[in-house]
């Protein structure tokens, strides 16, 4: 699933499994990883100086066109996580985010994923090509400007 070659950016955060995310076999439910990719993506947004509520005031939005989701383990309840969100091409209409959750202090993977956003103007909705000021953070944070 990840590209060949080394992202352009890497962002990387804990998270926490709490009781509400899990089934009754003490298993973090699967459609709760799209939370926790989501929860990283706004968190590296917000790290690299913006924020959803910034871009959609400027008129852009990012909505979700496609996801893929590798399971390997579980996770479960009360477990501590690191997540890490790769970009491994600059944006153009799409943003395409990959996303690596495994328990803290493993080397293994408990899931991996791929999100792809499109940027859309705020008031007709269709697609744009990425904004220069997100495009400019996004460098900005990756050590590229």
């Amino acid at each position: 699933m990840l590209p060949d070659k080394d992202p352009l950016v890497t962002y990387e955060m804990q998270l926490r499994s709490r009781y509400s995310e899990t089934d009754k076999m003490g298993v973090v439910y699967h459609s709760r990883y799209l939370e926790y990719f989501e929860v990283i993506r706004t968190e590296f947004i917000r790290e690299a100086g913006l924020s959803y509520a910034e871009m959609e005031e400027r008129g852009v939005m990012l909505p979700v066109a496609n996801v893929e989701i590798r399971f390997r383990r579980p996770i479960l309840y009360d477990e501590l996580m690191n997540g890490r969100l790769m970009v491994f091409d600059e944006p153009a209409v799409r943003l395409v985010t990959y996303y690596d959750i495994r328990p803290a202090g493993s080397h293994q993977s408990s899931v991996t994923g791929k999100v792809e956003l499109v940027f859309v103007d705020a008031a007709t909705r269709r697609p744009v090509r990425a904004p220069e000021f997100f495009k400019k953070k996004m460098q900005s944070y990756a050590g590229m400007a």
